[in-house]
């Protein structure tokens, strides 16, 4: 089994998963809260709008748009992740 290092909170575990079990729950509950803040509010908004108007770390909000966890909420609101700055706009 291997070693991972949880992308969350930084602790070690052995599984396949990218977060701790610890983590797993706290990343599904900011991701129904990203994606329910998105379908309340249709409106454009920034990476870093989103974090502080929904309160999950820049780090998870974009880690979630990596790994396409919430991509599905932006398609659905006519949003895009491609960048459009420097940073992430959407």
């Amino acid at each position: 089994m291997n070693l991972n290092r949880c992308e969350r909170c930084g602790c070690f575990f052995a599984s396949k998963n990218d977060v701790c079990p610890n983590c797993i729950s706290k990343d599904e509950n900011d991701i129904a809260h990203l994606t329910t803040f998105l379908t309340e509010n249709d409106n454009t908004v920034s990476v870093e709008d989103l974090s502080l108007q929904t309160g999950v770390s820049l780090k998870n909000v974009n880690r979630f748009l990596k790994d396409k966890k919430i991509n599905s909420t932006f398609t659905d609101l006519g949003l895009t992740d491609t960048p459009t700055h420097s940073n992430w706009q959407f």
